[in-house]
């Protein structure tokens, strides 16, 4: 395959099928959109398939994981530069006269599995770039769950793996696959001691690595005597399961007084209250890096973005909203940022508004979208997160981690240890032709970004500031 060019092939390849997983449109109420799959032949080489969802039916019941298979009559286009599943420059997409047919035994040498490991500074360099989705091996050292308690809602795995230098990261898997894993640690009877994660979505909040699982994610197991760093398994996982914490419902005026009573803290919160004003004092959006979404600083003629070390940032508009909010209780302010905001509304901060001119001279000043004007009048569930600034003398507002309609409440957990936490930024799967060439997409509202940041990321890309007492204007500004 390591020939292939772009056009109709009607040659026939030998191949043996690594991975398959479904591509759904998030959007779209998890609509199927195709079958992606990894294929692989006798000279390792890598090549990610798609089977649209109208051929899906035809295909699907015949692939077998592991199995050896002819596939002729095939497309093949180039591969998308983003979200990169295999290394090699092109992909293969089913048509109506492909062939593909399971083969009982071969005479070829064919690897059963293939991974793309990448030492940890290169997975550091490919955080928040959305170009590879490579591979991870690691000791297992912690598992948090919010299964075990049966909290409705999103259900999250997250692991603490320690890499062969020495560095722990954490990875998430979501819904199914961390199901999926729960499933497979009831069959093996125990945790395991080293863990490969495939195709994880490599994630810097705060200058700490994450690793979001994909659609594209498989979990596997390995119970070695000898451990990566020399020591022998004696008495198994040292790992633990540590439960999730059910976060509190909280009125207004009990926010209020929380933060004037209880100790500095990370802790998160539930609030049900009605917008009754979009306060714009401060405006409603900022113009951020379209990789890590932090606030752009002006240059004369273009914009810088420090954490990326990029003097000629790419800028995009992000959402800052602060929104007034009560309940029978008392009133307060919430602050949401660009993914919380556009998940509510459906419309990219980008969309609503453009930024003219570059730099210094950068301008974005026009009448608050309609969009955000809706919400007034809204009742909604805020899960805000609080943390230590929450509670000093200059605390003027809640952040925003999720929004719900009032009536679902379907909370995420925290974690009792007090361990960082990081949204499902990451991906189920979509169909070829939206420009994802390993068929992946944001799991939520990062599907509307094109930096596909955590939320996190949005939290502090406005530096963690804080929200100023708000009189309304007709016209919004954007620092």
């Amino acid at each position: 395959m390591a020939d292939l060019k772009a056009g109709r092939c009607s040659n026939t390849a030998e191949v043996r099928l690594l991975r398959v997983w479904e591509a759904r449109n998030i959007n779209k109420g998890m609509e199927l959109m195709s079958l992606d799959m990894l294929l692989i032949d006798e000279n390792s080489t890598v090549v990610h398939g798609t089977v649209s969802a109208l051929l899906q039916l035809r295909f699907r019941p015949r692939m077998t994981e592991g199995s050896v298979y002819t596939l002729s009559g095939f497309d093949v286009t180039r591969s998308s530069p983003k979200y990169r599943l295999s290394d090699a420059p092109v992909a293969i997409r089913f048509n109506d006269g492909t062939e593909f047919e399971k083969l009982a035994t071969t005479s070829r040498t064919i690897p059963t599995e293939h991974f793309r490991f990448r030492p940890y500074d290169q997975i550091l360099g490919l955080a928040n770039t959305g170009r590879q989705l490579p591979d991870v091996m690691g000791e297992l050292s912690a598992i948090r769950s919010t299964i075990t308690d049966r909290i409705p809602g999103a259900q999250r795995v997250m692991l603490n793996l320690r890499l062969e230098s020495d560095t722990t990261v954490c990875v998430s898997i979501f819904d199914s696959l961390a199901l999926a894993f729960h499933s497979k640690l009831d069959v093996y009877g125990k945790e395991p001691r080293i863990v490969v994660v495939t195709a994880v979505n490599p994630k810097l909040v705060s200058g700490k690595l994450y690793l979001n699982g994909t659609s594209a994610t498989p979990v596997t197991f390995y119970y070695p005597r000898r451990l990566p760093s020399g020591g022998t398994d004696q008495a198994g996982s040292s790992s633990k399961v540590v439960h999730a914490q059910k976060i509190e419902p909280m009125t207004v005026s009990e926010l209020n007084q929380f933060i004037f009573t209880a100790d500095p803290q990370i802790i998160e919160f539930l609030c049900t209250a009605k917008v009754t004003e979009i306060q714009l004092d401060e405006g409603w959006c900022y113009i951020g890096c379209s990789t890590c979404s932090k606030k752009l600083i002006r240059e004369e003629t273009s914009f810088t973005c420090v954490p990326c070390n990029e003097t000629n940032a790419v800028a995009k508009l992000k959402y800052r909203v602060i929104l007034s909010v009560s309940d029978d209780t008392g009133a307060a302010a919430f602050l949401g940022f660009d993914e919380e905001i556009a998940s509510l509304t459906h419309v990219l901060a980008s969309d609503a508004a453009h930024i003219v001119g570059i730099g210094t001279n950068a301008q974005v000043d026009i009448d608050l979208p309609r969009s955000l004007a809706n919400l007034v009048g809204s009742t909604y569930t805020f899960q805000l997160r609080l943390k230590d600034f929450n509670f000093g003398p200059n605390h003027r507002s809640f952040t925003i981690s999720r929004i719900f309609p009032a009536r679902d409440l379907a909370p995420k957990p925290t974690f009792s240890d007090g361990g960082e936490d990081t949204d499902q930024s990451i991906p189920q799967s979509v169909a070829t032709g939206l420009d994802v060439g390993a068929g992946i997409v944001n799991n939520g509202a990062d599907q509307l970004t094109d930096a596909d940041g955590a939320r996190m990321v949005h939290e502090a890309a406005a530096s963690g500031e804080d929200a100023g007492e708000a009189t309304a204007r007709k016209k919004a500004r954007v620092e």
